[in-house]
């Protein structure tokens, strides 16, 4: 916000902050309908999810999706990833899930003597929590 205040996002300085903000969300709205467009091209209806999912991700919010198998909620989520061009991972949630399964781990690499660190799931722009009522407290 601070930015929209001090004028630096306008070229010329003259626009008042309420044209910044009328301006921006003139461009959120465009980036919003070019995304449901590309998304819509592999998932055919769910409107009222996806804008659930797009609204928590442009407020850099988190979702909890909740519904019975075959609904395509791991699809969605990845259509959405790949829209925006993020990194994705999913996470399945197993009673015998550790923490290096999430993180990742250190491995020693003999032909160069050095440990090399090998990222876990949990390093993604985009992460989904799959069945996360399996896991262990």
């Amino acid at each position: 916000m601070s930015l929209i205040k001090s004028g630096k996002l306008s070229g010329s300085g003259k626009e008042t902050t309420q044209e910044i903000d009328v301006e921006a969300l003139q461009r959120l709205g465009e980036a919003h309908q070019a995304l449901r467009k590309e998304i819509g091209r592999v998932i055919i209806g769910q409107e009222r999810i996806l804008d659930d999912l797009l609204t928590a991700m442009f407020a850099r919010g988190h979702c909890l999706m909740v519904g019975v198998p075959g609904l395509a909620k791991t699809l969605m989520v990845q259509t959405i990833a790949r829209a925006i061009d993020l990194d994705f991972n999913r996470i399945q949630f197993t009673p015998d899930l550790l923490p290096g399964d999430l993180i990742g781990v250190t491995i020693y690499k003999s032909q160069t003597s050095e440990f090399v660190f090998q990222p876990g799931p949990l390093f993604a722009e985009v992460l989904l929590a799959d069945e996360i009522n399996r896991a262990t407290p």
